[in-house]
């Protein structure tokens, strides 16, 4: 051999086995920013590079928090190294940081606004060093080896130890395959994405991490099986949530299918919020929103078969119905791709269209998709107008059939639902059916009783007792459909005063506990239901479940109906006091929070009234969703037989710097501060026999205090110093 010749390739190889190369390995830390949130790397942490000697390091790829939008008004962040002086600021403050040589450093989050917020600190360290061997061998993360029923296309591996610079992929259908992809170089990056994959297909998969020196050697072959298609007809009842091989996913649009997969607003809860499982559910609520829930690819082999599915529309964590309609910009769409974009749209529920409570059952053909894979997917959208409409969409067993010869009947609907009857309708409107209303969820065993109406009125009834009506089509000669059933449970029984014309009357005394009664609104309904002619009060957030009380003004023309807590019952009530008759009220005032009752409890004192006439107090639950029991009176300082008794009574000292101190014999309601032009300046609410008023920030001179027991008032005359 020529000196030159060898003197070329020992130069050839100096170059080889001293080439530079780069790694990365990412660091975080996740938590909220008045935490702090500290991230910390140590030099014993870079490892990427293996045994080749490091040339210089340095931070990039700043990522998270450190790159939101928000950092630098919400939140910032100090870069320490060393211990040496901070470098506060965001991701490009950063980016290309040169941290060579350094033993420790951190990152740590600032608040720099009054609220807590979460942050994710993401962040990449770029080693620059020498390669002196091949990396070692990785294997793939994700999907697990021999994981079944993979629903993406993304595969993953570790960073591979001894100084990896890029990975190639080996990946085909058979093993040692190469018909995907052929010793593919990805770069310097741990995850990749195949693109489409067969339906239930093996994939295996050869990661080979190599460096300047050369590639890994003897690497080792992972698999994994995707979902295959599911051959119908075929019943998904969500027993389990998620079901295999369907995904959630969010945002995007028909065309590119959702931007994300792996979360959304979907989740695991009662059909029409009956119970917490067997069904899927979305909150239809938040504005902007745009959340997926997509199934696996099923085989439609020929025309006649069908999607079926049941929908319903409640109201948030209720079985009743939406209490505030379906907002026009807000829909749930039904739609169908043969992959994961370019959807086309079935079926909308929107505010046109809305099921009911109690659920509505949906068939849609698909002969259009005969000799097709297909998926569907259920896809909520909320529009930018944020109302108050507050609904809980459901959906369950979700089937795709052949279509039956005898259609079973279809929407059943409990409208109205009592405490002693229901009545149900379904569709169609006419023809011959079968009936079985029983205790069972599971379909009646044999036949059931005939009838030619669409209509079935249930009665008498048990209060708060579980019934379910089947019902299916006879269509002659022996043939009949399958059954279909609605479950619904009676109301409780509803209080006597339910409605004005049964309002309890209430006998004024002088002070609250003169007259009081106990009153329950449990089993109560909206009265406007009953009678229309009696308006929702408008005020208070009345949703119904109002009961009545009456009382006499007395001969002061003055009249105050006020509701207090009782030991164990709600604690959020709302009252309107109203003039003329049942059938033609006038709201007179309404009110939600003045009681003196330590509770947001209604007063409401009505003054100049005729006396002898009759007002009427409507007493509810604000917001409907609370029931029990409640305590309620009439009463006028004018009708009282007590007096304050001041021996009892306790007030000092006066004059008084800061603290005043009062006690009595009964508990004292509250304490309201006057100056001596009748402006109330403080108003403590008491409920207790003693209290100590802080009197420090008023300035000096004299003021009335007022002192309530019982309806009772007592007027001192305080100095303040």
């Amino acid at each position: 051999m020529k000196k030159i010749t060898l003197l070329l390739m020992l130069l050839i190889t100096g170059l080889h086995v001293n080439a530079q190369s780069t790694c990365r390995q990412t660091f975080n830390a996740t938590g909220s920013d008045d935490g702090p949130t500290v991230l910390t790397i140590n030099a014993a942490d870079i490892n990427c590079n293996g045994a080749g000697p490091v040339t210089s390091m340095k931070l990039t790829g700043a990522d998270g928090s450190l790159d939101s939008f928000f950092c630098g008004d919400w939140y910032s962040f100090d870069l320490s190294i060393d211990g040496g002086t901070p470098i506060t600021g965001c991701a490009a403050d950063f980016n290309d940081v040169d941290i060579t040589g350094f033993t420790t450093l951190t990152i740590t989050s600032s608040d720099l606004d009054a609220y807590s917020d979460g942050v994710d600190i993401i962040i990449d360290v770029e080693v620059t060093f020498t390669a002196t061997a091949a990396p070692a061998c990785v294997a793939l993360s994700a999907p697990a080896n021999g994981e079944i029923n993979v629903l993406g296309s993304s595969i993953a591996w570790p960073v591979a130890t001894g100084g990896a610079t890029g990975y190639k992929l080996k990946v085909g259908t058979t093993p040692g395959g190469t018909n995907v992809l052929n010793m593919f170089d990805a770069g310097n990056v741990t995850s990749y994405d195949l693109g489409t994959l067969l339906p239930g297909t093996t994939y295996y998969v050869t990661v080979v991490p190599y460096n300047g020196i050369g590639d890994a050697t003897a690497c080792t072959e992972s698999s994994f099986t995707t979902c295959g298609a599911i051959a119908v007809p075929a019943l998904e009842d969500f027993t389990a949530f998620l079901p295999g091989c369907w995904q959630e996913g969010d945002n995007g649009d028909l065309t590119t299918g959702p931007s994300t997969f792996g979360a959304s607003g979907w989740l695991a809860d009662g059909f029409g919020n009956n119970g917490t499982t067997g069904a899927i559910r979305y909150n239809v609520y938040t504005s902007g929103a745009n959340d997926w829930i997509i199934s696996p690819l099923y085989t439609i082999p020929a025309t006649g078969y069908e999607l079926k599915f049941e929908a319903a529309a409640a109201q948030y964590a209720a079985t009743t119905p939406p209490t505030t309609p379906w907002e026009a910009d807000d829909s749930v769409e039904v739609l169908v791709s043969t992959g994961t974009t370019n959807w086309t749209v079935l079926y909308t529920y929107n505010d046109t269209n809305v099921p009911s409570n109690t659920g509505s059952v949906n068939v849609i053909d698909l002969d259009a998709f005969a000799g097709q894979n297909v998926r569907f997917a259920f896809r909520a959208i909320e529009g930018g107008a944020n109302g108050n409409a507050d609904i809980d969409f459901s959906v369950d067993n979700f089937e795709i059939r052949l279509s039956p010869a005898c259609v079973e009947p279809t929407n059943l609907i409990v409208n109205p639902l009592l405490h002693n009857s229901a009545t149900i309708t379904w569709a169609p409107a006419s023809g011959n059916f079968e009936y079985v209303l029983d205790n069972l969820a599971s379909n009646p065993v044999g036949a059931g009783t005939p009838t030619s109406s669409n209509t079935y009125n249930a009665t008498p009834l048990t209060p708060l007792t579980q019934y379910y009506f089947h019902v299916r089509t006879n269509c002659g000669a022996g043939v009949y459909s399958a059954w279909s059933t609605v479950p619904f449970t009676t109301l409780a029984t509803p209080p006597a005063n339910n409605d004005c014309a049964g309002a309890t009357v209430l006998t004024p005394g002088g002070s609250f506990g003169a007259g009081e009664v106990v009153g329950t609104n449990v089993g109560a309904t909206a009265s406007e239901n009953g009678n229309p002619s009696i308006p929702a009060p408008g005020c208070a957030s009345y949703l119904g479940g109002d009961v009545w009380y009456s009382a006499i003004v007395p001969a002061s023309g003055s009249l105050t109906f006020e509701v207090n807590t009782d030991s164990g019952g709600i604690t959020d009530g709302a009252g309107a006091v109203y003039s003329g008759a049942c059938g033609a009220l006038v709201l007179e005032d309404c009110d939600d929070y003045s009681s003196s009752d330590p509770q947001d409890q209604p007063l409401i004192s009505v003054t100049g009234r005729t006396p002898g006439e009759i007002l009427y107090f409507r007493v509810w639950e604000y917001g409907n969703n609370n029931f029990g029991t409640f305590r309620v009176s009439a009463y006028d300082a004018s009708l009282g037989n007590d007096s304050f008794d001041l021996n009892g009574f306790k007030a000092y000292p006066n004059p008084v710097k800061d603290i005043f101190r009062l006690s009595y014999v009964k508990e004292i309601s509250s304490v309201s501060v006057h100056n001596l032009l009748g402006q109330e300046i403080m108003n403590v609410k008491v409920n207790a026999l003693s209290s100590e008023i802080n009197m420090s920030g008023l300035s000096r001179g004299t003021y009335l205090v007022k002192v309530t027991v019982d309806g009772l008032v007592n007027t001192i005359k305080v100095i303040k110093e």
